[in-house]
């Protein structure tokens, strides 16, 4: 239940992104921290601010959208997701959709 929680809080933070085309940047990086803060509410175990790759995976099922998901966020390759990763992230589906 919790999985399922987490990556529908994703999916839908991701969807007000990228077809909330009336927003200014600033909103928009405000929609995406709020994201990322609820999803470090539930995946974040350690409590260390950041996402690592293991925390992530617990999430979902199938391990190759996982994976796929894993490193598109993860930009550095560091293998962790910060709040700056997954905001820039977001920005940058919601300027491929506009």
């Amino acid at each position: 239940m919790k999985i399922l929680k987490v990556i529908s809080t994703m999916s839908f933070c991701i969807s007000l992104l990228i077809f909330n085309t009336n927003s200014n940047c600033q909103d928009m990086k405000k929609l995406a921290k709020k994201a990322y803060q609820d999803l470090l509410k539930e995946l974040d175990k350690n409590k260390d601010g950041k996402i690592s790759k293991s925390e992530f995976m617990k999430a979902w099922k199938d391990k190759n959208v996982g994976e796929k998901n894993f490193s598109q966020f993860n930009q550095n390759k560091d293998s962790f997701i910060t709040e700056e990763e997954y905001i820039n992230t977001a920005l940058k589906f919601q300027r491929k959709q506009n």
